[in-house]
């Protein structure tokens, strides 16, 4: 090879080189353009001051520390709460309910038994997340049960989420759709069949007023029972509802895990229900069904409605029998009374649903006359042989001018009349002057009535374990003006001696009232349920009898009054009685009513005369007269009674 000349050789030493270890940056280029010699001014990049560093700094810090301490608490504070909803998304908590507590007459005849049911009932969190697959989901299962998806729809819209998320779409599933749906629910993730339980009621219009019902829950149950689940139901009226917490039992739960889809994938853990208690009550159902069918074929024969009719135990308190007209299925609430139903039900004129022989408020009529005389023998305002003369009316001279004359007027003319036959004919002109006073005898007065009345029981509640009982009118001068602006006149305190004007009871009150007479003077709280049994009828607690007043009465007036009404029978207003094989003792009662056409029926009996084994008081309205409405009701059921 040829070397190069000298002269090449040093040219190579003065080549510049074209890579370089660093690089030449962008900034030096421009520093080397800048005119200024400053080497300060001539940087571009100017230096965080030391105080922002500081406040960035603590925010940033700051923050780190909020969501250290929020971790710590969600960890340590709410470690378990967040872990019970873990558990709980993967778990599905299926109610097991009790069975209901059973009701039995006297006599352990069954008013009502347990009945299997099941829904269709759907949960909003097993539903699918999508809302077409959700869309669709509904869309199937409406096709499948015959129903709108807007009904569906409207049935989840109604769920209380603060209670859960439950809600009942199709109620006591019949036998086909039940098992049709079963070979399918497991296609539809968030829909399941739930077991519950129906009450059938036997004889369901005969003893409808006394058992009641069942019904959904409503927002103010809701509120008011805090432990029941969404799909439960609970007693709306009667003994339903009153002994709710003794019926119910305590339901029970089965624990089941699912998946994400919230499909089931197998049962964790399963705690058993507690059956509710029963019931033993007071109501003998021969009685009860002789008394209501009695009294229900008379309301037919005189195309009437409305009734009512009490019978009790006057020793005990205990009530025998209750009827209210007209009556209702309970059975028809046993499944889902569709609104529509319950609506005509409510806005009856005739009120089914209404219990007239407890609710009910009526001027009583004659029926109050036994009262009335016992207090005026109380009172010694006359005796049992105190004599006044009847012409037919009393005539009372107005005290400012004796011009004006107020009559009040007798169904009859009466004559003579002692208290046995005042009571015994019903005789209006003596219960004028033993009430209001006249002549020589100076009455009772309004005051006296007053007290009378309210110890025997009028005016205030007696407590029977029904609810919906009403407490009646006693009227008294304050009442009458501070009510009508009006003052307190003697016709007033007349109208009330034979049970008219403003005085206000309940078919309840008179019989509790009458059943004083028979048992020494007590006032005696009726009531229903006489023992609390468990499932194998062994008496769990008794209901004790409980006196509310006594004493107020001597035995030797009230023996006086028996004897009064036994002459009912015999040679007064309820001859009818006659025909039964044993005695018995009456006061019949026939009350005007304004704007009515005609007067309410009404009749108290009791029997057998010498042991008074009951009470019973007969109301119908607009019925006209109560020896000849009222009394051949008594008289039928008394018959049919004792002849079993």
């Amino acid at each position: 090879m040829d070397r190069l000349p000298n002269s090449n050789r040093a040219l190579d030493k003065l080549r510049i080189k074209t890579i370089f270890k660093e690089t030449i940056e962008p900034e030096e280029i421009l520093l080397d353009a800048t005119k200024s010699s400053s080497l300060a001014d001539q940087r571009i990049e100017v230096p965080i001051k030391q105080k922002t560093f500081r406040f960035f700094s603590g925010i940033i810090f700051g923050a780190f520390l909020i969501l250290f301490a929020q971790a710590a608490y969600m960890q340590i504070k709410e470690g378990s709460d967040f872990k019970a909803l873990a558990e709980k998304n993967k778990t599905r908590s299926l109610p097991i309910f009790a069975s209901r507590g059973i009701i039995y007459d006297k006599n352990l005849k069954q008013l009502v038994f347990n009945v299997p049911s099941f829904n269709l009932v759907v949960s909003l969190p097993d539903l699918p997340r999508e809302a077409a697959e959700r869309q669709e989901s509904i869309a199937k299962m409406a096709g499948i049960i015959n129903l709108d998806e807007a009904d569906i729809l409207e049935q989840i819209a109604g769920i209380n989420f603060k209670r859960g998320s439950t809600a009942v779409i199709v109620e006591g599933l019949e036998h086909e759709k039940l098992l049709e749906l079963q070979t399918k629910i497991s296609e539809f993730p968030g829909w399941r069949i739930e077991q519950n339980i129906t009450r059938q009621y036997v004889e369901p219009e005969v003893f409808s007023h006394i058992l009641g019902y069942m019904g959904k829950l409503t927002s103010e149950d809701v509120e008011e029972n805090p432990d029941y689940l969404l799909t439960e139901k609970i007693g709306k009226n009667g003994l339903e509802s009153f002994y709710e917490e003794i019926l119910r039992g305590t339901p029970g739960q089965k624990l089941l895990e699912v998946d994400s889809l919230g499909r089931l994938k197998g049962e964790v853990a399963e705690e058993q229900p507690q059956d509710g208690q029963g019931l033993l009550l007071t109501i003998d159902g021969r009685l009860q069904e002789a008394l209501y069918n009695n009294l229900k074929e008379v309301l037919s024969a005189k195309r009437l409605k409305k009734a009512a009719a009490v019978a009790l135990d006057p020793q005990s308190g205990g009530i025998l029998a209750l009827a209210s007209f007209p009556s209702f299925d309970n059975n028809l609430f046993a499944k889902s009374l569709s609104l529509e139903n319950y609506s005509n039900l409510l806005n009856d004129p005739t009120q089914p649903l209404f219990n007239r022989a407890i609710s009910g408020q009526y001027a009583p009529g004659s029926t109050v006359k036994p009262l009335i005389a016992s207090a005026a023998l109380q009172e010694k305002i006359v005796s049992a042989l105190t004599k006044i003369f009847d012409s037919g009316e009393l005539a009372l001279a107005n005290q400012y001018n004796s011009d004006i004359v107020y009559r009040f007027a007798d169904w009859k003319a009466h004559g003579v009349v002692d208290l046995y036959s005042a009571i015994a004919q019903s005789c209006d002109v003596y219960f004028y002057t033993i009430g209001g006073g006249y002549g020589n005898i100076t009455g009772l007065g309004v005051e006296r009535l007053e007290k009378y009345f309210k110890l025997f029981g009028f005016g205030s509640l007696l407590g029977i374990d029904l609810p919906g009982e009403n407490k009646g009118l006693v009227p008294s001068e304050q009442w009458k003006q501070e009510t009508k602006k009006e003052d307190w006149y003697t016709g007033d305190t007349y109208h009330i001696s034979i049970g008219q004007g403003d005085l206000l009871v309940t078919p309840l009150q008179l019989a509790v009232a009458n059943a004083a007479i028979l048992n020494g003077g007590k006032i005696i709280e009726p009531r229903l349920v006489d023992k609390i049994i468990d499932s194998d009828k062994n008496v769990i607690k008794t209901n004790e009898s409980k006196i509310i007043q006594q004493g107020f009465i001597d035995e030797a007036n009230l023996a006086i009054i028996k004897k009064a009404m036994r002459q009912t029978v015999t040679d007064g207003s309820a001859l009818l009685l006659n025909n039964l094989p044993f005695a018995t003792g009456a006061k019949t009662g026939t009350a005007q009513v304004a704007g009515q056409a005609n007067p309410n029926a009404w009749a108290t009996v009791f029997a057998p005369y010498d042991n008074p084994q009951m009470v019973i008081v007969v109301l119908v309205e607009n019925a006209g007269e109560g020896s000849q409405i009222a009394i051949p009701v008594i008289n039928e059921t008394l018959k049919e009674y004792y002849n079993k």
